[in-house]
């Protein structure tokens, strides 16, 4: 199938001439025809060779041989990825033009069918993780936090620094600033989605029109907002 396919129906380049001059090389070729074409053409096959060729290319049919080429494919990547596995043999895949044909207008939107088949990659084991060193002052930093929301992170690595100098060091400075930015962004999440913000507004009766922006900026109570540096 694959032999027909390729000899009778696939165009290919064949080297014409090669010309080099001093280190310069240049090839030339003719227009790509199927190597078929070049046997009926070729001075040197005999007439009754390129007559039984030219009967088989008159009965071969070019889109039959594409879609058994393509469900082959598929047969053998299936046996491989049920390799090692005791699976059932089913049959075949039936090659059906119809369906093939009918999808023609939208195939070339999913792109080319690759020859090759890879098996698909499943890890079986756990991804390891690495455990960091800032794991075991993670409570302690949350709480420095929460009791000066406005602490920097060069504060924060001093004061670990006091603990474990031969741990942490100053180049460890960007570290602690994503690690404080994240931990940020979890307490104000979670103050917005518990709607503590909205509870710590005095009942008045503005309080049914909505407050405004510099209002909730200079607000001072048990959540403030705008102390939370960015």
């Amino acid at each position: 199938m694959v032999r027909l396919y390729g000899n009778l129906f696939h165009p290919s380049f064949k080297l014409q001439e090669k010309t080099r001059i001093g280190a310069r090389v240049i090839k030339r070729y003719p227009p790509p025809v199927p190597p078929a074409a070049r046997v009926l053409t070729h001075p040197g096959v005999a007439e009754a060779n390129k007559q039984q060729l030219q009967a088989t290319m008159e009965t071969a049919d070019p889109v039959l041989l594409f879609t058994g080429l393509r469900a082959a494919q598929a047969e053998l990547g299936r046996r491989v990825d049920r390799r090692g596995l005791n699976a059932k043999i089913e049959e075949p895949a039936v090659i059906d033009l119809k369906r093939l044909t009918a999808n023609l207008k939208t195939a070339w939107k999913s792109g080319e069918t690759r020859p090759t088949h890879r098996r698909p990659y499943r890890r079986t084991k756990p991804c390891p993780k690495k455990p960091s060193m800032y794991e075991p002052f993670e409570a302690q930093i949350k709480a420095w936090l929460e009791e000066e929301p406005a602490l920097s992170a060069a504060s924060l690595l001093q004061r670990l620094t006091k603990i474990d100098s031969s741990r942490f060091k100053e180049k460890n400075l960007r570290m602690m600033q994503r690690l404080v930015k994240a931990w940020r962004m979890e307490m104000a999440g979670l103050i917005i989605l518990d709607g503590g913000w909205m509870k710590s507004w005095p009942l008045s009766p503005s309080a049914a029109t909505p407050p405004r922006r510099w209002e909730i900026a200079g607000h001072v109570g048990p959540i403030a907002l705008g102390s939370i540096p960015r």
